[in-house]
């Protein structure tokens, strides 16, 4: 008799219920997954404080010159070289294998090609628009030319500030 009272008390300490264990988020989804998320909520964030400070820079009585383009997107001499070449250009623009044509004779090279172009112009405005939400150069047509701020920016030498 002995033994079955045993094993009903035995029966009876399995029917309880353990306190339940905490566990940390990361342990619940994954390390991964948890990283991930923290990843693009800190994006997120630093994008809504870019686009504020844009507003404010946009709003303010901030003049954007030629040394300001050329610090902010320009990496070496060739891109000052395109900059200046469709400034030249005016408003209708100028076509990527015409400059690459005019950047071979200027450096006495012929690497350049008219892809090199567009590939550089797209960096230059990726840069800009990330700084100021504006772009340097825009496609009309086939051609590439200086947007409106493009034009006035790099016009703009610093004595000629206001």
């Amino acid at each position: 008799m002995m033994e079955v009272t045993e094993t009903i008390q035995k029966g009876s300490e399995k029917g309880e219920k353990k306190p339940k264990k905490y566990r940390a988020p990361w342990e619940k989804e994954g390390t991964y997954k948890h990283l991930h998320k923290d990843i693009h909520r800190i994006e997120d964030k630093l994008d809504e404080v870019r686009r504020t400070l844009r507003y404010i820079i946009k709003g303010g009585s901030y003049f954007f010159d030629q040394p300001y383009i050329h610090e902010t997107v320009c990496t070496n001499e060739v891109d000052v070289a395109i900059l200046a070449d469709l400034d030249s250009a005016g408003e209708d623009g100028k076509l990527p294998k015409d400059i690459a044509a005019a950047l071979n004779k200027q450096f006495h090279t012929r690497r350049y090609q008219s892809w090199h172009i567009r590939y550089m112009l797209r960096r230059m405005n990726r840069k800009l628009e990330a700084q100021i939400g504006e772009r340097v150069a825009e496609k009309r047509g086939m051609r590439w030319a200086l947007t409106r701020f493009g034009r006035r920016a790099w016009g703009l030498k610093k004595e000629e500030l206001p």
